[in-house]
């Protein structure tokens, strides 16, 4: 993920297109040409200011903006969604398509550098109830250059699970750690935390990234460590998820940089 404004897939991140996903195919001055979706199969574009657009699209917003576009055309279909001109669904079909080619490529892409047998140096530790999240997250840390151990693409059909997993920890000098009430409820992934936390009391080396998706709070003994928290009711924090993610990615360069 990159913060330079190119060519190809852009998020809008203000004025009338706030949160579309388009394609930047164009500049006129200090506005710029986006395609509601691929330009060599949409005839719709607008115009926007360069400065209300960004490259940088996380995989958390990229899956919550199918499932607005699903919700939007489905109502139109039941004859439930009627402010909308039949040329404003037909945009909205367009991105459609768009985003679903987008995740579908990053998954492919980010399962496909896994199957290349790269050392892990981040451990996504997760309930198994917040698999999509840690799909999200390990997806933009591949995409930034990062290897992951995710148990869901790293632990194949007739592994021990217990000794991939322990494999993952003992490679990894990073763990993005996804809190929630069933994760801190949940034996093995404190077991996953605790193991990793006892590590990085030893050694400056391993550093240890709490990302709340509730309204839970960190384990006392993580306290001091500085968090992400995703709060889903507000609008605005889930349109920043690209910027959280940014974030996250410049903490693990910063830490591999320093080590």
């Amino acid at each position: 993920m990159k913060n330079e404004l190119e060519y190809g897939p852009v998020l809008v991140t203000k004025g009338k297109y706030k949160g579309r996903i388009g394609v930047y195919d164009d500049d006129e001055g200090d506005r710029i040409v986006v395609f509601s979706g691929n330009p060599s199969l949409c005839l719709h574009y607008y115009m926007v200011k360069r400065a209300s657009v960004s490259s940088v699209i996380s995989t958390e917003y990229l899956a919550k903006r199918i499932e607005t576009l699903d919700s939007i055309l489905g109502n139109y279909e039941y004859g439930l969604e009627s402010r909308r001109t039949q040329d404003d669904i037909i945009d909205l079909m367009h991105e459609k398509i768009l985003c679903d080619d987008l995740l579908t490529d990053r998954y492919i892409h980010s399962i496909q550098r896994l199957t290349q047998g790269e050392q892990a140096n981040v451990f996504i530790s997760h309930a198994s109830s917040d698999l999509a999240y840690a799909r999200w997250i390990s997806t933009d840390l591949m995409e930034a250059g990062f290897s992951v151990f995710l148990d869901d693409w790293s632990i194949n059909v007739g592994d021990r699970i217990f000794e991939k997993i322990n494999k993952g920890l003992e490679e990894s000098t990073a763990f993005v750690m996804i809190i929630s009430r069933n994760y801190l409820s949940s034996v093995c992934c404190n077991d996953e935390w605790t193991a990793f936390y006892s590590k990085m009391l030893h050694n400056d080396k391993y550093r240890l990234y709490p990302i709340i998706i509730d309204d839970s709070d960190p384990p006392p003994l993580l306290s001091q460590i500085k968090y992400l928290r995703i709060n889903e009711d507000d609008p605005d924090s889930m349109f920043e998820s690209s910027i959280r993610m940014e974030k996250l990615i410049q903490s693990l360069r910063d830490q591999f940089e320093t080590h």
